[in-house]
This record gives structure tokens, C-alpha cells and sequence, in this order.
């Protein structure tokens, strides 16, 4: 009976393209002895240990060294400040609501480098196992570490292990040997880079309105990121408030130049009269040009007698009277009009225009003219008059004598 034996793994030294001399590697893992040490006098002698008796002191310290970024932010009140002067709020302020730091253990390992013993390697792990780009090492601040004061934050000895187990399979995958069943070398040296994530919000108030922006990720990369306005849609860093309290872009804030009122832009529109940026329920839109008009911007049309904006009056009449054109008599909007008032089939020589509201007729005779507006949903006769041929001015019909023009 034989026992099948199977074969021990395949063990390589990592490669990384993070590097540094053994000389600075040492000197730092002296600034982490001391950070610990008791203020014995042993510092000073631990500049003088061999690598090996340096590695056992740092194995000494526990499974791992703790460190953290050099440049990475400590506290809310350094993040705030990097947030907050981003934002320019008219008439309100900016405040925190609320906003909590989690470290996340990363993983450094060591290794003396391969092909030079006065180097050593770093490989880095995410806190998930998972290898770490080199782009995000560096912005990171992974490369600069300083001692991690205590108490340093728990991580469960299980999770620990688990994780120098991913990291050291990460690191023999990063070898130059692509054997699967290879591990990598024992570490120089084991180290917990604790990485802070922020998480909060931003509070901007104006009045009696507040509008949140929240903000998450790795505090040392936090910036600030714009605000979206809930009603415009508008990306900023300047914010404002309509008078009703909307909090929005600065930019798409404006006054009512009617009224003095601060509205969004997009509640504004430009009166076809004066040119002036005035809220929309002051208008209505001209019949005639369909372009909104402040209301004591209209005038009646000496012609068809209804009221339009005064920008569509020229010559002693609207644009619409003066535009009228041929139609023949079969013109479907002509047959309409007919249909509701028979007696109009006695004239001929029909001209016609129209607006938004209104059908403006006209027709001719020998000696004499009519003209007809008819309002285009009910087709009721808004206004009846007739002139000679060689008159200027428009006599209105009366009443008692309408129907025997449309009858």
C-alpha cells in the first residue's frame, strides 16, 4: 500500500512596483518600535539591530504593525473645512448634518526585493482581499505611513489572518513566477494601513428651507462635489433661494422686473413689449405673435377690434389684418364659417387670416366691404363691420342689423 504524498507549494518572492531601500525601511520600522516603546532608553538601540532581530521586534509588536496615512485626515473638522469652502450660499449658511469616520484595515506586506537585497517590496490589500490599483496606493496616501496611535481600532484576529492569507496570495500572484500553486516568501513585515471612510452630509440653509447634499468616501480623497438644484436640475457650488423659498442654482435665480420677485429663471418670460424678464402669470400671449405680453401691454386692433400686443400694431392695424391673403370659397375654413352663418354665402372675393383665438375675414362686393372675426372654437361673430370700397375706417354693424348680414 502505497501514500500519495502532494507536493509542497511552490514558494516565490513577490515582485511590486513599490520599492524603497532597505535602509528606509529599516528607519521607519524603528520610528514604529519607538512609538511603542517604553522611554527606556531603547530606541536608540534598536537603530543597531541586525534585519532579523528587527523583523522578531516587529513581530513582537503583535501579528501586525498599525499605521496610517501621513497626510490623511484625522478628524470631521478637517474635512469639513476642505467641503465647506467650496460653497458660496446667498443669504443662508452652510453647516454639517452630521458626518462619521470608519477605518478600514489595508494591508501592507514586505518583502526583501529578489533581485536586490538592499531593497524591499511592498504589496497592498484592500480591506475586502482584493489587490489595490497603483494609481489609488498613491492617492491613498499608502506610500507615506506614519505610527497609528492607540488605541488602535479592533479587527478580530480570524478577520486579520484571513486577510495576510488573500494579501499573501495577491503577492504570489504579482511574482514573477505565474506558478497557481505558488505562495509568496515569508514577509519582512506585516503592517495595517488604517484607511478612513467619511460619511455625512452637507446642510445648506437659507431661511427657513434647508437642502441636503450628502458626501461618502475615502476621507483623504473627499473633495467637494456640486449641488443639484431639485427644481432646475442645474449642477453648482453657488446657491440661492426664490422668494418662496426654493433653493436652487444662483444662476438660475432672478428677479421679476414687474415686481421685484426672485424666481427661477425658467418662471420668467420676456414681455414681447418692453423686453423685460417679468413672471410668467403677468402675461398672456398675444394672439397674434403667440409671444407672452404683459397684460397692460395690450391694445385693441383698429381693424379686427380685439385686443393684441402693442408690438403687432403698425399702420392702424395688427400684423394679422394686415396679412390677410385669397382663399376660394371652398376653403374648409371658410365652408365652417358658412355652415354657422348661411348669409355670409352672398359675399365673394373672400380674404382671410388668422391668430391663436380669432378667424379674420374679409369679402368684397361692388361697391362695398365686410369684415368678420369669428372666434375659432364656437364660431361666434366677435366682431361685424363694413366699409365702401374707397373708405379708410371700418363702421361696426349694429346689432338690430347683424343678422341680416349673417342670417
Amino acid at each position: 500500500m502505497t501514500t500519495s504524498v502532494s507536493p509542497p507549494d511552490k514558494t516565490v518572492v513577490p515582485d511590486s512596483a513599490h520599492r524603497e531601500s532597505l535602509a528606509s525601511f529599516r528607519q521607519w520600522a524603528c520610528l514604529q518600535l519607538d512609538a511603542v516603546a517604553q522611554p527606556d532608553g531603547e530606541q536608540v538601540a534598536q537603530r543597531n539591530l541586525s534585519d532579523q532581530e528587527l523583523s522578531e521586534k516587529l513581530r513582537e509588536l503583535g501579528s501586525a504593525i498599525h499605521a496610517r496615512p501621513c497626510e490623511q485626515p484625522l478628524s470631521v473638522s478637517q474635512i469639513t473645512q476642505r467641503l465647506f469652502s467650496a460653497y458660496e450660499v446667498d443669504g443662508g449658511n452652510i453647516h454639517l448634518g452630521g458626518c462619521q469616520l470608519t477605518d478600514f484595515p489595508f494591508l501592507r506586506l514586505t518583502f526583501t526585493a529578489a533581485d536586490d537585497p538592499a531593497q524591499v517590496v511592498h504589496v497592498f490589500v484592500a480591506h475586502d482581499g482584493s489587490s489595490i490599483p497603483d494609481e489609488l496606493v498613491r492617492e491613498l496616501g499608502l506610500l507615506d505611513l506614519e505610527p497609528a496611535s492607540k488605541p488602535y481600532p479592533r479587527i478580530e484576529e480570524a478577520a486579520l489572518n484571513a486577510l495576510v492569507t488573500s494579501g499573501r496570495r495577491v503577492a504570489a500572484k504579482g511574482a514573477s513566477s505565474r506558478d497557481p500553486s505558488a505562495v509568496s516568501s515569508e514577509p519582512l513585515a506585516t503592517t495595517l494601513v488604517w484607511v478612513k471612510q467619511a460619511n455625512g452630509k452637507i446642510h445648506f440653509t437659507i431661511g427657513d428651507t434647508t437642502a441636503t447634499l450628502p458626501f461618502s468616501g475615502w476621507a483623504k480623497l473627499i473633495k467637494p462635489k456640486p449641488f443639484v438644484a431639485e427644481h432646475s436640475g442645474v449642477s453648482t457650488f453657488h446657491l440661492a433661494a426664490t422668494d418662496d423659498g426654493r433653493i436652487d442654482a444662483f444662476e438660475q435665480i432672478a428677479p421679476c422686473e414687474a415686481t421685484g420677485e426672485r424666481l427661477l429663471i425658467d418662471e420668467l418670460v420676456t414681455c414681447s413689449v418692453t423686453g423685460k424678464r417679468v413672471k410668467k402669470e403677468l402675461t398672456n400671449p398675444c394672439p397674434v405673435s403667440g409671444k407672452p405680453t404683459l397684460t397692460d401691454e395690450f391694445t385693441v386692433c383698429p381693424g379686427c377690434e380685439q385686443p393684441v400686443s402693442k408690438s403687432v400694431i403698425s399702420q392702424e392695424a395688427c400684423d394679422a389684418c394686415r396679412s390677410l391673403h385669397k382663399i376660394k370659397k371652398d376653403d374648409p375654413r371658410l365652408v365652417w364659417i358658412m355652415g354657422e352663418h348661411a348669409g355670409l354665402d352672398r359675399w365673394n372675393n373672400w380674404q382671410l387670416a388668422e391668430t391663436l383665438e380669432v378667424y379674420i375675414a374679409e369679402a368684397s362686393s361692388l361697391l362695398k366691404k365686410l369684415l368678420v372675426v369669428v372666434d375659432k372654437e364656437t364660431l361666434v361673430v366677435r366682431h361685424l363691420a363694413t366699409k365702401s370700397r374707397l373708405a379708410k375706417a371700418w363702421t361696426p354693424v349694429l346689432a338690430e342689423h347683424r343678422d341680416e348680414l349673417l342670417g
